[in-house]
C-alpha cells in the first residue's frame, strides 16, 4: 500500500475511487485506479461525495488512510508559499513546447518556420494542452508518473475517444507501427547530427565561428555610408589570420614594411586607373544623338568576325545558363546579314552574345577601343542599357526582352568587380519575370501557350534561380527566391532541334547521361531544390542548435557531386576537343554544387568549436578540388593558355577563397606539429609522435588526407596563376593570398621573412603589369600629385568611424579600407 503515490486530499481519493468499485476484499485495486488518476485537478471534484465502497471496508484501514492523508495535506500546504497550482490552457506549439522555446502563437510560429518544422497545436480536448502547474513550480518529486493510455482505449473520466489527438505534434490517423517508426527516424537524425558540446546561444556557446570570421561592417561618414561583407569576402578571412592582419594593417613599424606597402598601394592605384580608362565607353557612340539602333550597328565588327564570336559564344557559355534557342537566334542572325531584321531585340542580344565570347576569344579581352577583332564590352553594355531603358508599357514583358536583360548582366559581370551590382539588377528582373507568371508553369496556361515558347520560358526561368542563387550565396546575401515559391518545372533534356516554333507536342525528354544541348541545365534543375536550402541555413546560421539539417543538405549536395563524375567520366576514348569539352562540362557543374557546398560548411569548419570531422574534411577536399581543376589538362596543349585564363576569369573569386581556407588548415596542422613536438620533448622519448595525416583539426578523427607541404604548394601554384592573369583590382587580393599564405608555413612566423618573400611576389607582380619599380614610381607620380592637391595630404582611404586593430593612420590603412570588394 505504501508503494502507491498518496492522492493530494480526501476530495481526491473520493473522486477517484467513485469511477470503479475495488474488487473483493482488495484494497490495493482501488488505489490503483486512485493513481492511474492523480493528474486530475483537485478543484474540479471537490463537490463528489465519497462512495459506498469504502464503507465495506475494515475501519482500522480507513482510520490509517485518513491519517495519511492529513500529512500529505500538511506537506502541501508547506508547498503552496512558493507556487499555486491551477490548470492553465498551453498556448504554445507542441514543438516550441517540447523545445521549450518562445513561440509568437501564430500558425506556423516563427520558431518553426527557422527550422523548417510542421507547427501544430494540441486540440481543445487534448490532455496535452493543460498544464497543470504554473511556470515557476519546481518539479514535485513526490508527484506520480504520468501514464499514458494505449491505442484504442477509453478514458471512463473524460469519455476520451480513440481518435484523440496524438501529443508532441504526432499525427492522429496514423497506424501506432507508421508512428513509432517516424519518431524513431526523427530521433536517429537528432542524435546523427547532435553536437557533443553544448550549443546554447544563452550559455555563452555558439554552434558557428565567431562574427568577425563570418561577417564584415564598415561605416564611414559619421553612419551616412555603409557596407557589407560576406563570408567570402577577403577582408573577412583576412580576421582568421592574426599574423598576417597585423603585418598588413601596419601594426609592425619598419622602414622595410612600409616600402614594401607603398609598392603594393602604387601598383594597385595603376592597375585601377587602368581599369577605369579602359571601362569607359566610348564617348562617340555613347553620347551621339543618332538612334541608339544605329549606333549598335556602328559597333559591330565585320560579319566573318561575328561568325566566329557566335559559334564560340554557343559552344562555351549557353551550357548551364541556357538563353537563347540556338536555331531561332541563327535564322534571325542569318536574316538580318540580309537586311531583313524583324525584331528590334535582336541587336541587344547579338551584341550581348559578341560582348561575352570577346571576353575569351579576342586579344584585348573585349576592352580594347580599336574594334578589330570583337567589340568594346563597355559601350556594347552602355548601348544595351540604354536601349532598355526606352522600352515601355507592353515591350516590358516580351520574353525577348527578358532574354537581353539576361544577357546583359552575363555581359556585365565578365568586366563588373563588384558582383553586388548584377546582384541588384537581376532582383528586377527575377521580380518583371514573375509579373509575366514565368514562376508558374506554362502547361498551367495550355492551350494558349505555345509548347515551343513554354520549354523556352523553363529555360529562361531556371537560368534565373540558379543565377540568383550563385549570386546571393556569393555576396552571402538572402536569395530572392526559395523551393516551393515556383511551380514552374525542370526544362527537358532535349537538342535545340528537336523543338520548333509550329509543333504541338513536346517530345519526351532524354535520360539525364545522353548528351544533348540541354543535358547540363536539365541535371542543374534537378539538383536545384536542394541547393536552394543552403542560403537560408547560412543567414540564419546563429539560431542553429544542432548540426542535423546542415549534415543533411551537405550530405545531398556531395551525393550530387557522385552524380556529376558519372555524367561526365574522366575516362575515355576522346579526341582532344571532346575531352576539352568534357572537362568543361564537368567543371560547371561541379563548380556550381561546391560554392553552395562551401558556403554551408564554412561558417562551421573555420573556427567553430567540435565541428563534426565530416564537415571539416569535406570543406578541405572541396578546397583542393577547385585548386586543382587544371590539373587534368595537358599543359602542352595549344589551348590550355586560354583555357586556363577562362578558368582564371570565371573562378577567380572561388580560387582566392579556397587559397585562404587551405591556409587555415595549414595553420592548424603545423601549429598542432608543434604543439605535439614541444609535449613530446618534455615529457621524454618513449611518447610517440603522429604524423601529419593523422592529426585532428576539430575533432577526434582524421580530416588531413594531405600533408602541409603539398597544401603549400598547391596555394602556391594558383597564387602563380593569380599574378601571370592579374588585372584591375588584383594587387589587393594577390597580396592578402601571398600574405597569409607566408604567415602560416610556420608555427611562428618571422617578420624579417615575411617581408623578403612579399618583395618576391612584388617582382613578379611588376613582372606581369609590364612594370618595374623605378618606371612604378614614375607613372604613379601624376596620381601622388593629384590626391596631394585635392586632399591636402596623399589620399589612403583612411576611416576614422571604425576600427578593425591597429593603426587607421598607417600606410597598410589601405589594405582594409580603400574600396576592396
Amino acid at each position: 500500500m505504501h508503494g502507491f503515490p498518496l492522492p493530494t486530499d480526501a476530495a481526491t481519493v473520493a473522486a477517484a475511487t467513485a469511477h470503479k468499485p475495488p474488487s473483493t476484499g482488495s484494497v490495493t485495486s482501488s488505489f490503483e485506479n486512485t493513481a492511474a488518476h492523480m493528474r486530475t485537478p483537485p478543484q474540479q471534484h471537490a463537490v463528489h461525495t465519497p462512495p459506498h465502497g469504502i464503507s465495506r471496508q475494515p475501519l482500522g484501514l480507513v482510520h490509517q488512510q485518513q491519517l495519511q492523508l492529513q500529512q500529505q495535506q500538511q506537506q502541501l500546504s508547506q508547498h503552496q508559499q512558493r507556487s499555486v497550482k491551477r490548470p492553465r490552457p498551453v498556448k504554445s506549439c507542441t514543438e516550441c513546447r517540447k523545445r521549450k522555446l518562445k513561440c509568437d502563437r501564430l500558425l506556423p510560429c516563427s520558431q518553426c518556420q527557422k527550422s523548417s518544422r510542421m507547427c501544430k497545436y494540441a486540440a481543445d480536448h487534448d490532455p496535452a494542452n493543460i498544464s497543470d502547474a504554473s511556470d515557476t513550480e519546481p518539479a514535485d518529486t513526490n508527484r506520480s508518473i504520468k501514464r499514458s493510455c494505449p491505442p484504442g482505449t477509453s478514458n471512463a473520466n473524460n469519455n476520451e475517444t480513440a481518435g484523440t489527438p496524438a501529443k508532441n505534434g504526432g499525427s492522429p490517423g496514423l497506424p501506432v507501427l507508421e508512428e513509432l517508426t517516424q519518431r524513431m527516424e526523427r530521433l536517429e537524425r537528432h542524435m546523427q547530427g547532435r553536437s557533443p558540446a553544448p550549443t546554447d546561444m544563452s550559455g555563452g556557446r555558439i554552434l558557428y565561428a565567431a562574427d568577425a570570421t563570418v561577417r564584415g561592417f564598415t561605416v564611414k561618414r559619421g553612419g551616412t555610408t555603409t557596407r557589407f561583407f560576406g563570408q567570402h569576402s577577403p577582408r573577412v578571412m583576412l580576421n582568421v589570420f592574426p599574423e598576417a592582419r597585423a603585418f598588413l594593417t601596419g601594426q609592425y613599424q619598419r622602414n622595410a614594411i612600409d616600402d614594401l606597402l607603398r609598392n603594393f598601394r602604387l601598383l594597385h592605384k595603376h592597375r585601377q586607373n587602368e581599369l577605369r580608362l579602359a571601362m569607359k565607353p566610348i564617348t562617340v557612340f555613347v553620347d551621339s544623338m543618332m538612334p541608339v539602333q544605329k549606333r549598335m550597328t556602328d559597333i559591330l565588327p565585320k560579319k566573318n568576325i561575328c561568325d566566329r564570336l557566335v559559334t564560340v559564344y554557343f559552344d562555351t557559355s549557353e551550357t548551364i545558363y541556357r538563353i537563347l534557342h540556338a536555331r531561332t537566334f541563327y535564322d534571325a542572325y542569318n536574316m538580318y546579314w540580309e537586311g531583313k531584321l524583324q525584331s528590334e531585340s535582336f541587336l541587344p542580344q547579338l551584341l550581348c552574345v559578341l560582348s561575352v565570347a570577346s571576353r575569351f576569344e579576342t586579344k584585348s579581352r573585349g576592352m580594347g577601343h580599336e574594334r578589330s577583332d570583337g567589340v568594346h564590352i563597355p559601350t556594347a553594355c552602355a548601348l544595351i542599357q540604354s536601349w532598355l531603358d526606352n522600352l515601355k508599357g507592353k515591350q516590358l514583358v516580351e520574353i525577348s526582352n527578358i532574354q537581353v536583360h539576361i544577357l546583359l548582366i552575363h555581359a556585365s559581370r565578365m568586366i563588373t568587380p563588384r558582383l553586388q551590382d548584377s546582384w541588384n539588377k537581376l532582383g528586377y528582373v527575377v521580380r518583371l519575370a514573375m509579373s509575366m507568371g514565368m514562376h508558374r508553369d506554362p502547361s498551367e496556361f495550355e492551350p494558349r501557350m505555345p509548347v515551343f515558347w513554354g520549354e523556352i520560358r523553363r529555360r529562361l526561368w531556371f537560368t534565373m534561380a540558379d543565377m540568383d542563387l550563385h549570386m546571393s550565396i556569393a555576396c552571402n546575401m538572402p536569395s530572392l527566391l526559395r523551393d516551393g515559391d515556383f511551380t514552374c518545372k525542370p526544362p527537358r533534356n532535349l537538342n535545340d532541334t528537336e523543338i520548333s516554333l509550329n509543333m504541338h507536342e513536346l517530345p519526351p525528354s532524354r535520360p539525364i547521361d545522353q548528351l544533348t544541348d540541354n543535358q547540363m541545365q536539365h541535371y542543374a534543375a534537378i539538383t536545384l531544390a536542394a541547393r536552394m536550402r543552403v542560403a537560408p541555413l547560412v543567414n540564419r546560421i546563429d539560431s542553429l542548435r544542432d548540426y542535423s539539417e546542415v549534415l543533411d543538405v551537405g550530405a545531398k549536395l556531395e551525393r550530387f557531386l557522385d552524380d556529376i563524375n558519372y555524367i561526365y567520366p574522366r575516362q575515355g576514348s576522346y579526341s582532344v576537343a571532346q575531352k576539352n569539352k568534357q572537362w568543361r562540362s564537368r567543371v560547371i557543374l561541379d563548380m556550381h554544387v561546391r560554392r553552395p557546398l562551401l558556403a554551408l560548411y564554412r561558417p562551421l569548419a573555420v573556427g567553430a568549436p567540435d565541428v563534426p570531422a565530416a564537415i571539416s574534411r569535406s570543406f578541405l577536399k572541396s578546397s583542393v578540388v577547385i585548386l586543382k581543376y587544371l590539373d587534368e589538362l595537358d599543359p602542352s596543349l595549344e589551348q590550355y593558355h586560354s583555357v586556363a585564363e577562362m578558368y582564371h576569369q570565371i573562378l577567380k573569386p572561388d580560387i582566392i577563397y579556397s587559397s585562404l581556407s587551405i591556409c587555415y588548415y595549414i595553420q592548424s596542422t603545423i601549429r598542432q606539429n608543434s604543439e605535439s613536438v614541444v609535449l613530446s620533448q618534455s615529457a621524454g622519448p618513449h611518447m610517440s609522435m603522429e604524423t601529419p595525416d593523422e592529426l585532428s583539426l576539430n575533432s577526434g578523427e582524421s580530416v588531413m588526407p594531405w600533408s602541409p607541404l603539398s597544401l603549400i604548394c598547391t596555394v602556391q601554384e594558383s597564387l602563380d596563376l593569380l599574378i601571370k592573369f592579374m588585372s584591375g583590382g588584383d594587387v589587393k587580393d594577390v597580396l592578402c593570398v601571398a600574405s597569409v599564405l607566408e604567415s602560416v608555413k610556420k608555427p611562428e612566423p618571422s617578420v624579417q621573412e615575411m617581408t623578403r618573400n612579399l618583395y618576391a611576389v612584388l617582382e613578379a607582380c611588376l613582372r606581369s603589369s609590364g612594370l618595374t619599380k623605378d618606371k612604378l614610381q614614375t607613372v604613379s607620380l601624376d596620381q601622388y600629385a593629384s590626391d596631394t592637391y585635392m586632399h591636402g595630404q596623399p589620399s589612403y582611404g583612411y576611416s576614422n568611424n571604425i576600427r578593425l586593430g591597429g593603426s587607421d593612420n598607417t600606410l597598410g590603412g589601405w589594405i582594409l579600407w580603400e574600396g576592396w570588394d
